[in-house]
């Protein structure tokens, strides 16, 4: 009777030991950014309006999604890291260039190049 209770209480205290607690990824960058782009086409004498959505996430991934007036046009997942000040935006499997941001004033991401890449949407 010692031995199967012994098992037990040493796969209990296994068990118990070999779980861990996650870091918890509270980046500001985390949420949903957007820009949008209004193009006036000469042709058609319209304006076709673009709109660019990032959905970082805490796991360092996200959803990159990008409309054409209303009109969803491209999907596909991409992968972040920050470091120091910089992020880096990857598009695996894609053609879609990396993107190198930095986060001004919490709310708006600019490109090293210094042109606004989103702004954050308000919760």
């Amino acid at each position: 009777m010692k031995k199967p209770l012994l098992f037990i209480a040493l796969c209990a205290i296994t068990i118990f030991i070999s779980c861990s607690k996650s870091t918890i990824n509270n980046d500001p960058v985390i949420g949903i950014w957007t820009n949008t782009i209004e193009i006036n086409s000469t042709t058609t004498n319209n304006t076709i309006e673009t709109e660019y959505e990032w959905i970082f996430n805490d796991a360092y991934l996200g959803r990159y999604q990008e409309y054409n007036d209303n009109t969803l046009i491209m999907e596909t997942d991409f992968s972040w890291s920050k470091e120091d000040d910089i992020y880096t935006i990857t598009y695996p499997g894609t053609e879609l260039p990396e993107e190198n941001a930095k986060l001004i004033e919490s709310s708006t991401l600019q490109t090293t190049e210094g042109d606004i890449l989103a702004t954050k949407e308000i919760d």
